[in-house]
């Protein structure tokens, strides 16, 4: 692919974006809460085997000893809202219980009597799914839509990818403060993308040359703050969403679009960005 038409495919891909129509694939899971009068349970498969489990944030997992009779007894400590308390229970090992498409594999949980908990609700209850398995899914409750969102791997890999270009997008931040060329130059992809209201720039030498222009090596330095968010990672790449200021002696210039980030040679760089709003505030001693 020649470069002028990878520049016409960023930019076409970004005004896309922006505009709606490119989908970016759905992450984690959204299990839904069933009620127990009004308690909130879900489903959860046991060895392959579905079983109600109660979701409780102010509670140890636990396993209701009527449905997993066998394991050995010994003294545990058990978690509610009411407060822990020392029990005598059986210790069960679970070889896989999953929730929702995640697993998790030989689990150890006391199992306790729950069948005060089943008659109060008129359902037979399994088991708690309490905060220390709910930690481990990462998982996170919303009572409104009366769902359970659990973390998937693709999630957490995703979660992870955009911290870390976060963190190295830093350092760019600083060195466009500094003025330092060299430096900011190694934050540009060779083939990054500009597009902004009056100008279109292809290619590292051009996009430092317009902020050396508009804004490098002034008294006093120009300021820029940028705030970034909805964070979407593509394989190597991140594209997000940005609100920007920048502080300089033509005034203050305001803005937001979209850009993305790519890996390469073990370093993150822009590689494209699109500002699709400015307003621009000019200084009383500006020319």
């Amino acid at each position: 692919m020649s470069f002028c038409s990878f520049s016409r495919l960023a930019a076409l891909f970004t005004l896309l974006v922006l505009a709606g129509v490119v989908a970016f694939p759905a992450s984690g899971q959204e299990i839904p809460l069933e009620r127990c009068d009004a308690l909130p349970v879900m489903e959860v498969s046991v060895g392959g085997q579905p079983m109600r489990f109660l979701v409780d944030t102010a509670a140890t997992s636990f396993l209701n000893l009527k449905s997993f009779s066998e394991g050995k007894a010994r003294d545990v400590h058990v978690t509610s809202w009411s407060g822990t308390l020392a029990t005598s229970a059986r210790e069960v090992t679970l070889k896989e219980v999953a929730v929702g498409s995640t697993k998790l594999m030989n689990l150890t949980l006391p199992a306790v009597d729950l069948s005060a908990v089943g008659n109060a609700c008129g359902k037979k209850i399994d088991g708690i799914l309490g905060v220390d398995l709910l930690a481990k899914l990462g998982a996170t409750i919303d009572l409104k839509k009366q769902t359970l969102h659990v973390t998937t791997v693709s999630e957490r890999r995703a979660s992870e990818l955009a911290a870390e270009m976060h963190r190295e997008m830093h350092r760019c931040l600083e060195a466009f403060n500094s003025s330092d060329e060299k430096e900011f130059g190694e934050c540009l992809d060779p083939r990054i993308v500009l597009f902004s209201m009056d100008t279109e720039l292809y290619g590292r030498e051009q996009v430092i040359g317009y902020f050396r222009e508009r804004y490098f090596h002034q008294k006093p330095a120009a300021r820029l703050e940028i705030r970034e968010s909805f964070f979407h990672p593509i394989g190597e790449a991140v594209w997000y969403e940005y609100e920007f200021t920048i502080e300089s002696a033509r005034g203050t210039l305001r803005g937001r679009g979209m850009a993305m980030c790519r890996k390469s040679e073990g370093y993150w760089r822009m590689a494209s960005m699109h500002h699709s709003m400015m307003e621009m505030e000019s200084s009383p001693t500006a020319k």
